[in-house]
């Protein structure tokens, strides 16, 4: 069974969740760290001849792929749904199947750690405290900052990195009061 479709459609994902890039990054970090061993989960109740539970598990991994356009994955988990529902499954299904979660797992990773090394602290544009009253203003109001604004405007903070970091975690993870507070605290 050749892998013939892409691992992750990013404009498809992007789409189904509004566009919003950072909460695409999340939800497909939240799907490495549910079922990475999903594969082994399955394998284990296959080998106890629990093939019930087994479907169940591959049932999830199928919706929740499909949805997120994790299009190799959602293909096999769809006839490894199927046959598992019919009571025949295949060694090589099985097999593929843990091929490809452990790719999927790995090309979210590697795709995080792209992300990681691109959030680069630039040189500010703006001195420290017009660095603060924007963005404070933009984070009150629950405005949207490109990316290459937002690093400019945390650099121009002048934080220290480990802050700078936090920030920008509670920043993407939209809890703009506690990141107001952060800013607050440390300029």
């Amino acid at each position: 069974m050749p892998i013939d479709l892409p691992i992750l459609n990013y404009a498809f994902a992007v789409n189904q969740l509004g566009g919003n890039e950072v909460l695409l990054r999340k939800t497909l970090g939240k799907f490495v760290s549910e079922f990475e061993e999903t594969s082994a989960e399955v394998t284990d109740l296959i080998d106890n001849n629990d093939l019930k539970a087994a479907k169940m598990k591959v049932h999830t991994v199928k919706g929740i792929s499909g949805n997120l356009g994790l299009q190799a994955l959602f293909d096999c988990t769809s006839k490894f749904d199927a046959e598992l529902r019919s009571g025949e499954y295949s060694q090589e299904t099985l097999q593929q199947f843990t091929l490809l979660v452990s790719q999927t797992c790995l090309e979210i990773k590697q795709m995080e750690n792209a992300e990681d090394s691109e959030y680069q602290f630039r040189e500010p544009t703006l001195p420290p405290e017009k660095s603060k009253i924007d963005l404070i203003k933009r984070l009150k109001k629950s405005e949207f900052i490109d990316d290459q604004k937002l690093m400019s405007l945390i650099s121009g903070l002048g934080l220290l990195e480990n802050d700078a970091k936090n920030l920008l975690q509670l920043i993407e993870d939209l809890q703009y009061h506690q990141a107001i507070e952060l800013i607050e605290q440390n300029t």
